[in-house]
């Protein structure tokens, strides 16, 4: 069983779609003793750092992940969910702790290079994935982006791919039994369905 973890900010419904269409039982939840049993765990987010974390917070969903991670088996952040593994984040113009599990911190895009080349902030839409070093990804995956901010990880070792968007940026992750995206999977038709595929069938 996969836990997507419910703190009140995801794209939940949709991820626990594609894990049907896979045929992979998952559960969409906020309690933390269901999520302490499950083979796996799915951190998803749309929007804000700063209330994201204050909601793990809250909840003691924060701690929870932590220990699901500590306990070695898989996780999986998507977007926003992907930006909560990292020590911090820079939006909201305030330095905002995040889940600490891969070392770096969220910043965001460039203005002057986005700008320069005509891109706008958010990036919203298909981009493809250069420099893969993940079992999870393909050099040809082409895949589908909503954000402004992005993941500055502190060690290259941790990433798994890069995109190009004005700058190169860290757009996959990856530090042992943890693995983010960016990018939605769950939106990146058959490319990200594929992607989700691997990661189940790692469990």
């Amino acid at each position: 069983m996969i836990a997507i973890v419910d703190y009140g900010m995801g794209n939940l419904a949709s991820v626990q779609k594609a894990l049907t269409y896979l045929k992979a039982p998952s559960v969409i939840t906020s309690d933390i003793e269901l999520i302490k049993c499950a083979d796996a765990l799915i951190l998803p987010g749309v929007g804000a750092f700063i209330p994201a974390m204050k909601a793990l917070n809250k909840s003691g969903l924060g701690e929870a992940v932590k220990e699901f991670a500590a306990s070695g088996k898989p996780v999986m952040g998507i977007c926003l969910g992907m930006q909560l593994l990292l020590d911090s984040s820079e939006e909201g113009g305030e330095t905002t702790d995040g889940l600490g599990l891969i070392a770096g911190k969220v910043v965001k895009f460039p203005a002057d290079e986005t700008v320069d080349e005509g891109l706008k902030v958010p990036q919203m839409g298909w981009n493809s994935l250069v420099d893969v070093k993940s079992k999870y990804l393909r050099e040809s995956d082409y895949v589908y982006f909503v954000h402004s901010y992005y993941c500055d990880a502190a060690d290259v070792n941790d990433v798994a791919a890069y995109a190009e968007y004005g700058i190169k940026y860290p757009c996959s992750l990856q530090k042992n039994n943890i693995f983010a995206t960016q990018f939605h999977p769950e939106k990146s038709g058959e490319a990200g369905l594929q992607i989700l595929k691997r990661f189940v069938d790692s469990i």
